[in-house]
């Protein structure tokens, strides 16, 4: 962890960005909680659809990786002009009322 003038960074990757990206993997990787959130991640109502739909491939490799891989998933992304970075800012948040 890295701390640069009151902002914390895990891998490059802000500390609350990098959590929904924990979080996100942790959920991931049950399949009935999977399923709930593309469905929720699919649905027009949700603001941001549209966008997942873009970066559903890269977004849903990248919660299926696993903690320790961070810098291989990186070097990765990063030969295909992405970055870990990039790709954690387009999971998208999830919105209890209709989750």
């Amino acid at each position: 962890m890295v701390c640069y003038i009151g902002t914390m960074l895990v891998n490059g990757i802000h500390f609350q960005e990098y959590a929904k990206l924990e979080y996100g993997r942790l959920l991931w990787r049950v399949p009935d909680y999977r399923e709930r959130l593309l469905r929720h991640w699919h649905d027009p109502r949700h603001p941001h659809a549209g966008r997942f739909a873009e970066h559903e491939l890269e977004v849903c490799h990248v919660l299926e990786s696993t903690k320790g891989s961070d810098a291989e998933l990186d070097a990765e992304l990063r030969r295909r002009n992405l970055s870990l970075r990039v790709v954690v800012k387009e999971i998208p948040s999830v919105f209890g009322a209709f989750f």
